[in-house]
């Protein structure tokens, strides 16, 4: 198939004579990290600017190698293709989302806990005050371990592999 094939499967944004850029399949891609180009002889050159590897990508969308160098796909495999792109984009959306609700739960327990912590430096006899303190410290620590699982810092390959960048071209 050739580049431009690839980038309406993957709706790709044109960015010049043989350039597009996309989402990437293979991880939670916010914005646009995939860039896609035709290389010489009709080549398909796919470079992923957080760091999956070419075999990654193809893994998200069911493809393989060969089929980047093929004819173009038939309508029965574009619809599977477009199916597995979406399908991982909507991951990657609801991922975004519960993420987004995990530091959420994380700031409204924070403000919960400086309110209490503060009320509690007034009139520090109040022990219901001081248990309500702790156990709104402890959903705090519960909800920053969970935000944090939800949040690496560091970016995985769809195989649970640490990637690094280097281009990929079929």
């Amino acid at each position: 198939m050739t580049a431009a094939v690839f980038a309406a499967l993957v709706q790709a944004q044109r960015t010049g004579a043989g350039r597009w850029k996309a989402r990437c399949a293979a991880h939670n891609d916010r914005s646009p990290s995939l860039s896609i180009r035709e290389g010489e002889n009709g080549h398909v050159t796919l470079f992923c600017r957080a760091g999956c590897s070419l075999d990654a990508i193809l893994a998200a969308l069911h493809l393989e190698r060969d089929d980047l160098s093929g004819p173009p796909p038939s309508p029965a495999q574009a619809a599977a293709i477009r199916v597995a792109y979406e399908t991982c984009q909507s991951a990657a959306r609801a991922e975004r989302k519960a993420r987004l609700a995990a530091s959420g739960r994380v700031r409204g327990l924070q403000a919960v806990v400086s309110e209490l912590a503060a009320t509690l430096v007034r009139s520090p006899e109040n022990t219901a005050l001081a248990r309500l303190l702790h156990s709104a410290s402890d959903k705090l620590r519960v909800a920053e371990a969970a935000a944090k699982q939800s949040n690496p810092m560091r970016r995985v390959s769809a195989q649970g592999k640490d990637t690094r960048n280097e281009r990929l071209s079929n």
